[in-house]
């Protein structure tokens, strides 16, 4: 029989204990001088129950033709269940020591053999005559859906042995021959335990329950119970599916990305803004993969909510520090995102919200071999920005849709096909003459092969676009009207392989080809009446290659190290232009001397850069360990602007003969500790970080359509440190987790001459310099369905550039401003809480649907997101002119909200 009939048959069985005890057949023999009689095996059953502390579960109809003495329930537990199958011809499962369940003998396949023992035999006994080791394989399962389990923990304590299962819930382990203990942990299921017999190489699917089905709580955490402790790798924030569920609500729904914002490291850009800083990185820093290709733009609605719909995503892992050799490109830190790819059965979900509504679907196609799922969301959100305080916001506009799709083909047992889509588009407008419009598109098809249990392989080939543009047509000055474009073509095609010699080792290694084709401006004329004089920027070209290897090696259970080396290849190529300055002078446009031209596929500039990665792990005992990682990335691409917040204004920028690659060098240590059997959770993080050749602006820089933009930018050279506390409690009805960060981010730059330094070399906070970070985060579940939470968080406000002078002159008045970030906005603090009232816990029920009520900064907290400087005037005047400082809040009272979730 098929693993899916398996598993269907085990969720009849198992759910039969509840919805049919009641209705076991009354049929009962009076005659108690009968020792061996025809009655209800629900007395039988409970009777053993209430001997052996156990709970037994089965369908009443199995066991009413049956004769069973009553006595039997006197028997030891083992003895007792194997008498039972004997006489009615059925099995039985312990999922665990103290819970049973009968099922026919033919269902207990898990793709090799069970004795009655309930020992899972491995291999065949004339294989140990081969062979003293065996390697054992397989997946790991939901017991209902059938759907892979992420990162799945398997234990096995006589050999202090761990693995855990990849996001196709695969496994692998190597082991001697013999009898074993087994257990397997899942974030929020039943720790389950199975006895394995191994005689030699062989397949075992395990499936385990979600813990929901049998207790009065649920455990919901993200990553195995040890796992912070015993990996290798530091500074990763792991969430999957049932994590992100529980993530905090912002305007009413998940954003995985404002989330990731409320621990230790990472820094919002702001309300107004989904990018992020991790370690005093700036937001280009991040490299987010959503199925291995980058996404350039993470935000809708410029940043009211994030690009990536929270319930088309089956996992995120963030990596801060300690970050393998198979990741490049980006300096400060790499989030990973993986889609649903597997649909056991047709299923749909969505919410509506008061910003948007969205829609989801899973469907298996092709008796299950082809797996779609498919998403999407669209905004109705211009109500909201006409509540916000700001004058601005209140004339606006805004929309939004994004819509994803990722198909799976499994050609056979060794080797299946993924399709991925995703596409957006985001629409803003102040006002009705100045709409900005903004898009992404990403794609890739992935191959993937199984040669063995040993070694596999991958081949990938994908793109990533984004474009924005502005438009400006005031029906008064029609001559005036203008489009401005510009946008980033990635193509990328990258091969990683797979291999795990023995089950000390895991190896990986591949080779990544990226290249990038930039327009970073286009202006022309909108309109017949149109008067403007088209102007382009010069195209630029780069072609970036890397190859990788890294090998994660258990020297020992308490020590564990994962080296690695990436070596990158960058070319800057035609067609372009390249500026000559004079080497006797600052770098301005005035001291340009030449400009050289170079054709198509022509080489202007060559780096090489060579990036060594190391982890190591030393654990002090069973719930406590020290990690200590270095890592060297550079990066080739860089976002120029001049704000925080991502805007159609803002370009990006390719190295080339005037512009090198930004270095970045992290050296972390950390110490990890676990508390009462690991349900809490502790990590206290130092990191020290040296960034060379960062890209800075001179004050007053024209980015927009600018073919001399090299004059305007400057080198800086910066550096980061900081220490991050992080307590979570994992189990229980209260949940939640408190993190604290210390951090500066401070740069500087070195030039003698006056005109390319930056506060005249001294060294300066960068924009990403928040020193101080705290957030209390806490969730309670009052009933199995009803549950409440609140999110406090507090920052040091972000470095601001203001005026200090401001005097009169020709009846103008004119500004100083100070060095550059040399003062602070307010503090930040908000808290905000929510309640939800989870969907139906009916098996039967087709259509579940679940509320969550929240409010937004509950005590009215008027947290400026940025000051400016503007005319007090309302009509402007050549003879006078004054101005004062104004500050712009984006939200600055209690903002309510209600979604609806749907699941059918």
């Amino acid at each position: 029989m098929k693993n899916q009939h398996i598993f269907s048959l085990f969720v009849l069985i198992y759910f039969s204990g509840f919805l049919c005890n009641s209705l076991v057949s009354q049929v009962k023999n009076t005659d108690n001088n009968i020792s061996e009689v025809q009655f209800a095996f629900e007395t039988l059953a409970t009777a053993i129950e209430r001997n052996n502390q156990v709970k037994l579960y089965y369908k009443p109809e199995w066991f009413i033709s049956k004769k069973i003495n009553p006595s039997i329930s006197t028997l030891p537990l083992e003895e007792c269940l194997d008498a039972i199958c004997r006489i009615t011809g059925l099995s039985y499962v312990a999922l665990n020591p103290t819970t049973y369940i009968f099922v026919p003998v033919e269902i207990r396949n898990y793709s090799n053999v069970m004795n009655n023992q309930g020992i899972i035999l491995i291999g065949e006994p004339g294989d140990t005559l081969i062979s003293k080791k065996a390697t054992v394989t397989g997946r790991v399962l939901d017991f209902v859906t059938g759907k892979a389990l992420d990162k799945a923990r398997i234990t096995i304590d006589k050999l202090n042995l761990n693995t855990t299962s990849d996001q196709e819930g695969s496994y692998k382990f190597t082991l001697p021959i013999g009898d074993y203990d087994l257990r397997i942990n899942y974030v929020g299921y039943d720790e389950d335990y199975r006895k394995i017999r191994v005689y030699g190489n062989g397949i075992v699917d395990f499936e385990v329950s979600e813990k929901i089905i049998r207790l009065k709580e649920v455990v919901v955490t993200d990553r195995a119970v040890d796992l912070n402790v015993v990996r290798t790798q530091m500074s990763v924030i792991n969430m999957n599916a049932k994590v992100i569920k529980e993530l905090p609500g912002f305007l009413g729904q998940k954003d995985i990305i404002k989330s990731v914002t409320l621990l230790p490291g990472v820094q919002s850009t702001g309300e107004f803004g989904t990018g992020f800083f991790v370690r005093g990185g700036s937001s280009d820093q991040n490299l987010i993969l959503v199925e291995d290709v980058p996404l350039f733009n993470s935000s809708h609605l410029f940043g009211l909510t994030s690009a990536i719909n929270a319930d088309a995503v089956s996992s995120a892992t963030l990596l801060k520090a300690g970050i393998p050799a198979m990741y490049g490109e980006r300096a400060s830190s790499v989030m990973d995102i993986r889609l649903n790819s597997y649909a056991n059965e047709f299923s749909a979900k969505g919410g509506i919200g008061l910003l948007d509504s969205r829609l989801n679907i899973e469907l298996p196609l092709m008796n299950k071999k082809v797996s779609l799922f498919a998403s999407g969301r669209t905004s109705y959100s211009n109500w909201l920005l006409h509540a916000m305080p700001d004058a601005e916001l209140k004339n606006s506009s805004a929309g939004f849709y994004d819509l994803n799709a990722l198909l799976r083909v499994n050609i056979n047992q060794h080797d299946y096909l993924t399709v991925f889509g995703y596409v957006s588009d985001d629409r803003f407008s102040f006002t009705k003459n100045s709409p900005y419009q903004y898009d992404n598109l990403l794609a890739s098809v992935k191959y993937t092969h199984v040669f063995n249990d040993k070694l596999s392989t991958s081949v990938l080939a994908g793109l990533s676009r984004y474009r924005n543009s502005i438009t400006s047509s005031d029906s008064l000055k029609p001559d005036e009207a203008y489009l401005l474009n510009s946008s980033v073509l990635y193509r990328t095609a990258k091969m990683h392989w797979s291999w795990m010699p023995n089950r000390k080792q895991d190896i990986n290694f591949g080779l990544n080809a990226v290249h990038y084709q930039l327009q970073q401006g286009a202006l022309t004329p909108y309109g017949t009446q149109s008067e403007v004089i088209p102007h382009y920027t010069t195209e630029r070209q780069g072609l970036e290659m890397s190859a990788y290897i890294s090998d994660n090696f258990r020297f020992t259970p308490r020590i564990s190290a994962e080296g690695g080396l990436r070596l990158n290849r960058y070319a800057n190529l035609g067609p372009g232009s390249s500026l000559v300055f004079n080497p006797d002078g600052p770098r301005t446009s005035e001291n340009i001397t030449d400009t050289l031209n170079f054709s198509k596929n022509q080489l202007l500039k060559e780096y090489y850069s060579l990036e060594p990665r190391l982890s190591l792990r030393y654990s002090l005992d069973d719930f406590s360990s020290v990690k200590l990682s270095y890592s060297r990335i550079s990066q080739v691409i860089n976002l120029i602007s001049n704000s925080t917040v991502m805007s159609p204004t803002d370009v990006y920028n390719l190295s080339s003969i005037n512009v090198k690659p930004l270095i970045n060098n992290q050296i972390a240590m950390g110490y990890f500790r676990n508390f009462d059997n690991n349900s809490i959770e502790a990590s206290l993080e130092m990191y020290y970080k040296k960034t060379l050749n960062i890209v800075e602006y001179r004050d007053g820089a024209n980015i927009i359509v600018n073919n001399s933009l090299e004059a305007d930018l400057l080198n800086a050279s910066g550096y980061s440190y900081g220490i991050e506390f992080f307590l979570k409690k994992n189990t229980g009805k209260l949940t939640g987790w408190l993190s604290y960060t210390y951090s500066r981010s401070m740069r500087y730059t070195s030039s003698v001459y006056l005109e390319d330094q930056i506060n005249r070399n001294n060294i300066y906070a960068s924009p990403n310099d928040i020193p101080h970070n705290f957030v209390l985060n806490a969730g309670y579940q009052l009933t199995r369905r009803w549950r409440v939470a609140g999110v406090f968080f507090y920052n040091t406000g972000k470095p601001v550039t203001l005026p200090e002078l401001k005097y009169n002159y020709n009846g103008m008045q004119y500004v100083y401003y100070s060095d550059r970030n040399k003062y602070r906005l307010p503090d930040y603090h908000r808290f905000d809480i929510s309640a939800t009232i989870d969907e139906s816990l009916k098996i039967s029920q087709k259509w579940k649907g679940s509320w969550t009520f929240s409010i937004l900064n509950l005590y009215a907290r008027k947290n400026p997101y940025s000051v400016f400087y503007r005319s007090t005037s309302q009509v402007e005047s050549r003879f006078y002119q004054s101005f004062n400082l104004y500050k712009m809040y984006i939200i600055d009272r209690p903002i309510p909200t209600i979604t609806y979730q749907f699941s059918f």
